[in-house]
């Protein structure tokens, strides 16, 4: 009884998938024609990582057609992704001609298999690094099968970069493969650009233009992108965090999007303040590059982060522990022991220094001079 089930579910999934090769759709795409019993038991090796039969398949058959698609629109090369089989894959990935390398490539980034990705971008086509920087519609341009042009094969955007989709799913190590590589991701133009570029596109589908910048938007403020890229990422999501804002007030149809992810650009920021372990971490975040902003006069911290983050109303950083911490330091830096006094003690201070302020300043007025002199002698 339980071989006729079996025999039986088999047969409806044969048949089930004899049909679906057709689908809604079989008048106006390649897929009409029903797939061969060779193509059928080529692609259930190859989906359920069946290495000897894919290997002698690929070696043996000369009528083998290594790129037939099941009724689904995927490959053998998407199965074995998609299902993680990373030596059926090393398999494909040795046979000229093989199509869709780059689908396999954003699939294995989806998921997340960071060895089917090295082993993908091992592939020659990836030589020179101008695929990993190119869309699946620039690909287009270019007439080849490097992607699924058509919908039922793919599940990406066709504006969706390798480099965008490992930073929209927060890859750490796949977005640090990539921009080894050369990937980067390109700011999208002002939004009111008016190059023949940026023309064009919003003449042939506003829509996807402005998913296109939405996507880029999101892979630029994520943090895995903003911590791998920059040399300066609290500088770089500040920035950021200001440009989504504006254009929440721009593109209001978008304004919910935007604010979202200048929020999250806000956030980075301060999970970068939460990591200092010690003051010196703290005073590099808050005073950023030393080179570009000394010290003040008495060597005193420029702290060029904190009046950004001022002007851009970053709340949350100023108000961090760790910052108001390096703050209060700097405001007691010459009673370092009045923080630790009652408040008693405190208020009589205060009251000392208001009485005195008369004979402070007069001597304020003398003894730089003298410091001076001193210092020069």
């Amino acid at each position: 009884l339980v071989e006729a089930m079996q025999r039986r579910h088999t047969t409806l999934r044969e048949k089930g998938r004899r049909q679906a090769v057709r689908g809604p759709a079989y008048m106006f795409n390649e897929r009409g024609s029903a797939l061969t019993a060779e193509e059928e038991r080529f692609l259930d090796a190859a989906e359920y990582g069946n290495i000897p039969v894919v290997r002698k398949m690929l070696e043996e058959s000369k009528t083998l057609n290594f790129n037939c698609v099941d009724y689904m629109g995927q490959n053998a090369l998407q199965l074995a992704v998609g299902n993680e089989h990373l030596e059926v894959t090393e398999l494909l990935l040795k046979k000229e001609g093989l199509a869709r390398i780059g689908d396999g490539l954003l699939l294995a980034i989806s998921k997340g298999y960071v060895r089917i990705v090295e082993a993908i971008l091992a592939h020659s086509s990836f030589a020179g690094g101008l695929r990993l920087v190119l869309s699946p519609i620039e690909q287009e341009m270019r007439d080849d099968d490097f992607y699924a042009y058509d919908e039922d094969g793919t599940r990406f955007s066709h504006d969706i970069t390798p480099v965008i989709l490992a930073a929209h799913c927060q890859e750490y190590e796949i977005v640090h493969i990539l921009l080894t590589k050369g990937a980067r991701i390109e700011r999208p133009h002002d939004y009111f650009c008016k190059c023949d570029e940026c023309v064009d596109k919003q003449k042939q589908d506003s829509f996807s233009h402005s998913r296109s910048r939405m996507n880029a938007y999101k892979a630029l403020a994520s943090a895995a992108y903003l911590a791998l890229s920059s040399e300066d990422p609290v500088l770089t999501a500040l920035e950021l965090s200001n440009e989504l804002a504006r254009l929440a007030n721009i593109e209001t149809e978008f304004k919910n999007d935007y604010r979202k992810l200048s929020m999250q650009c806000k956030d980075f920021v301060v999970g970068v303040l939460d990591l200092c372990r010690n003051t010196e971490e703290v005073e590099a975040i808050l005073n950023g590059d030393v080179d570009l902003c000394p010290p003040t006069a008495y060597n005193r911290p420029c702290l060029s982060r904190v009046k950004l983050a001022i002007k851009y109303e970053v709340k949350k950083f100023v108000a961090h522990p760790n910052c108001q911490q390096q703050l209060l330091t700097i405001w007691y830096e010459n009673l370092p022991g009045l923080r630790q006094q009652s408040i008693g003690v405190k208020c009589w201070t205060v009251l000392g220094v208001a009485v005195g302020l008369p004979f402070l300043a007069i001597a304020y007025w003398i003894m730089p001079c003298i410091l001076n002199q001193t210092a020069f002698s």
